[in-house]
C-alpha cells in the first residue's frame, strides 16, 4: 500500500510517497502552492511537478497510490475547498484524496496524538488546534483586514516602513536602512522608493528582507528587535485565542511551531510568543517537529486506517 502526502505552501510544494508504515520511498518538490497568492494555475503546476518528481523517483504510477492527503495553505474555508477539492481530484484521478488546511498536517507532524495547538509562521501565518474531546478549531488565517497578521510578508512591509522612517527622521534610526540599500543594490532610499513604486520589487527582495531583520536584531538594533518581539507577541495572542476557545488553559499542551521564521530558533521571537501563550496556558510548551510537515499528511492517512 503506497501513500502520498503533499504540503503546498506559500513558497514551495513538497510531496512524499511512503509505504503503509510511513517510510519514505520517494519525494518531489515544486514551486509556490498557495492559490490565494500565486493563482490556481501556478498552484496546479507546482503540485504536478512535485507529484511527478516523486512518482518518477519511486517508479510508481498514480494508480499505485492507495490514498493521498493534500495539506494546503489557502484551504481556509468552504469557498477555498470548493476550488481546491476539484483541483486535487483532477490531479489524482481515481485515487482517494483529502484536502485539508496545512495547519492540520503541521499539528500532526509535531503531535503523534494529534492534540495541541499549531502556529505556522512562514510566508504567512496561521493557527489551529484540537483538544482531547476531538473538538477542533482553525482561525480564518486570511489577511489583515479579516483579522490575520504575521509571517514573512508582514515583516517585509514593517521593515521597509521603518527603514523609510529612519531615513526621513520620523522614528528611531535603524541599520535596516543600510540593509535595504544592500538588498536592493541601491545608493539611496529614494532609489528603493522608485523600485517599489514601479513594481520592480522581486521575490528575491522579499526573501532577503526577513533574513536581514533577524540578522539585524541579533546585533541588537532596537527597531529590528521591536519587530521580532512584536510579531512573536501577536502570534502568541492568536494561539492564546485558540487555547481559550478549546478550553485548554489548564492542560499541558504542545505548541507545535512550524514555518521558516520559527525554524530560525531566534529567542527574541520565540520567547515573546511563549511569554504571551503562558499567560493563558501556564503548562504549555513549545514543540519544534523533527519531521517535515508533509509527514503530517501521511500521519493523517495512517490514522484513518484506510486500506486499498
Amino acid at each position: 500500500m503506497w501513500l502520498l502526502g503533499l504540503d503546498a505552501g506559500g513558497t514551495k510544494t513538497h510531496c512524499v510517497i511512503t509505504d503503509d508504515k510511513g517510510s519514505i520511498v520517494a519525494e518531489g518538490f515544486g514551486g509556490a502552492g498557495n492559490y490565494q497568492v500565486c493563482g490556481i494555475e501556478k498552484t496546479k503546476e507546482s503540485i504536478l511537478k512535485a507529484i511527478d518528481e516523486a512518482l518518477n523517483q519511486s517508479v510508481l504510477e498514480k494508480k499505485n497510490i492507495c490514498h493521498a492527503v493534500f495539506g494546503m495553505a489557502g484551504a481556509d474555508d468552504e469557498m477555498d475547498l470548493d476550488i481546491l477539492n476539484p483541483l486535487a481530484h483532477s490531479i489524482m484521478g481515481d485515487v482517494p484524496v483529502d484536502v485539508v488546511n496545512d495547519t492540520w498536517i503541521g499539528l500532526r507532524s509535531g503531535a503523534d496524538d494529534n492534540i495541541g495547538i499549531v502556529s505556522i509562521c512562514g510566508t504567512g501565518a496561521a493557527h489551529a488546534g484540537r483538544n482531547k474531546k476531538g473538538e477542533s478549531l482553525i482561525l480564518r488565517n486570511l489577511d489583515y483586514e479579516l483579522g490575520n497578521r504575521g509571517g514573512g510578508g508582514d515583516l517585509v512591509s514593517s521593515a521597509l516602513h521603518y527603514a523609510f522612517r529612519s531615513n526621513e527622521g520620523t522614528y528611531l534610526k535603524t541599520s535596516l536602512e543600510d540593509e535595504m540599500k544592500k538588498i536592493f543594490k541601491a545608493k539611496t532610499m529614494d532609489d528603493i522608493c522608485y523600485i517599489i513604486r514601479n513594481e520592480e520589487m522581486s521575490d528575491e527582495h522579499r526573501y532577503q528582507i526577513p533574513i536581514a531583520v533577524f540578522q539585524t536584531a541579533r546585533k541588537r538594533d532596537p527597531v529590528a528587535v521591536m519587530l521580532l518581539e512584536e510579531m512573536g507577541q501577536t502570534l502568541g495572542q492568536y494561539a492564546s485565542g485558540v487555547i481559550k476557545r478549546l478550553h485548554l488553559e489548564d492542560e499541558k499542551i504542545p505548541m507545535v511551531l512550524i514555518g521558516s521564521l520559527f525554524k530560525t530558533g531566534e529567542p527574541l521571537f520565540i520567547n515573546a510568543y511563549m511569554k504571551e501563550v503562558l499567560q493563558t496556558a501556564p503548562f504549555a510548551y513549545p514543540v519544534f517537529p523533527t519531521k517535515s510537515p508533509v509527514m503530517g499528511a501521511i500521519g493523517l492517512i495512517i490514522d484513518q486506517r484506510k486500506g486499498c
